[in-house]
């Protein structure tokens, strides 16, 4: 039986090339959860030091921000926005953070990493 010409592509395909289909798919994948309002991100949530906004992910793997004191946990509809590669804006006050790059570093390193606003 004679093989087919997409049959000899796909055997012929190495290792690296099946990766960066599967690394394209991937990011088909997330744009979509990211439309669905999903958390997709390969990052940390958010906080910010300035007015203590900060988002989470609820169990239903939507992004949601709330100021931390809210017991309620209500959406405030507010996303953060990205101002470069390392640098973040709260859409409440409008300060701009780098956040820690580590989960354990909070408070303090999170507070000293603040920007004043208008610069980064």
């Amino acid at each position: 039986m004679a093989e087919s010409t997409g049959a000899r592509k796909r055997r012929r395909r190495g290792p690296i090339d099946r990766l960066a289909e599967a690394v394209r798919e991937l990011e088909k994948v997330r744009q979509q959860a990211r439309a669905m309002g999903l958390f997709a991100e390969e990052r940390e949530l958010l906080e910010c030091p300035k007015c203590g906004l900060w988002e989470d992910v609820t169990c239903d793997g939507l992004l949601i921000t709330y100021p931390k004191d809210d017991e309620g946990m209500a959406d405030s509809g507010l996303r953060f926005r990205e101002v470069n590669e390392d640098t973040f804006r709260c859409p409440a006050c409008g300060s701009e953070f780098r956040p820690p790059l580590d989960q354990g570093l909070t408070g303090e390193f999170a507070r000293s990493t603040a920007l004043p606003k208008g610069s980064g």
